[in-house]
Parts: structure tokens; sequence; C-alpha cells
């Protein structure tokens, strides 16, 4: 024997399925993120990569570290770390990013797996829950002069424009 091995069975896409639902609630990750490559789970939401991404700040903010200082603790690439918390569109963690996170954020594994998109989520509390935290973890400040003038601006050309060609008043 050569010592390279081949891999010769094929995973059907029920299994990886099962094996990567499976992996929630597991401490080990084997096919999470071999799943999302195949198509099997589906990428995460916009709001899921926004609520993933406000976590991992306000638990670093909460604890004064850096971007640096989180990803240096985690163990993983300042890169991905950064990716993460600005919600960067394309961006897939890989499943050991995300477990690495997982242990230095002290939040479940599981969770944050399905918040990346690496597992799937049946729990519509957590996505009602993730929800409200996206919403209610935005800063709200008052429009400045120019923003408030340029959107009663936006907002009269709307109403002026309103149902011209389509019908609806």
């Amino acid at each position: 024997m050569s010592g390279n091995i081949k891999f010769v069975a094929k995973a059907s896409h029920a299994w990886l399925r099962r094996m990567a639902e499976a992996e929630a609630d597991c401490e080990s990750v084997a096919v999470a993120g071999l799943a999302h490559r195949a198509g099997i789970i589906a990428p995460a939401t916009a709001v899921a990569r926004r609520a993933l991404g406000r976590l991992i700040e306000f638990a670093r903010r909460s604890t004064l570290k850096t971007l640096a200082e989180l990803a240096q603790e985690a163990d993983v690439d300042l890169a991905e770390v950064y990716a993460l918390e600005t919600g960067k569109e394309d961006f897939v963690p890989s499943p050991r990013t995300v477990i690495q996170l997982a242990g230095a954020l002290n939040v479940p594994v599981g969770r944050l797996l399905e918040l990346a998109g690496l597992a799937a989520s049946h729990d519509p509390t957590l996505d009602a829950a993730t929800l409200r935290f996206v919403a209610d973890a935005e800063p709200c400040a008052p429009l400045s002069t120019q923003e408030r003038a340029a959107y009663e601006e936006f907002v009269q050309a709307l109403t002026k424009t309103s149902g011209r060609g389509s019908g609806i008043e």
C-alpha cells in the first residue's frame, strides 16, 4: 500500500443531511461544510448572518477585546472573524472556525452552526429570537439635517409618483 488512501464510498444526500442535522447536538463536526457545499443545507439567511455578526461583536465588545484578540483566543484567522462580524454576504465560515468561536464566546456550538448556515435550524423560537435580536441590536440615532432633508424629498417624490402607470393609488 502506498500510504495514499482513496475514498471510494459516495455519501448520499439523505445521509449527508442526517449527519449535518445531527451535528447541531454534537461537540464535533464532520460533514457540515460538505453538506453546505453540496447544497443540502441552505446558506445562512441575511437575518442569521446579521445576528451572528452582532453576537460576535457584542460578545467581543462586552469583554473589551479587539478583533485581533478574539481571533487569537479562538485560534482562527482574523479575516474570518472580520468577515463574520461584518456579515460579509458571500463568506461561508468553516465548521472549525465556528466551533472555535463558540468556545471562545461560550455559546452553544450547534446554535452558532445554525446561525452560520452550517446546520439546519428547525426551531421557530430561535428564528423569532434571532429576528428580535437583529431588530433590537441596531443602533437608533436621529437623522442629521442632511439625512432628514433627503428623506423628506424622497418621500415627496414617492407620493407624487405613486400609482402612475401601475393602476395602484
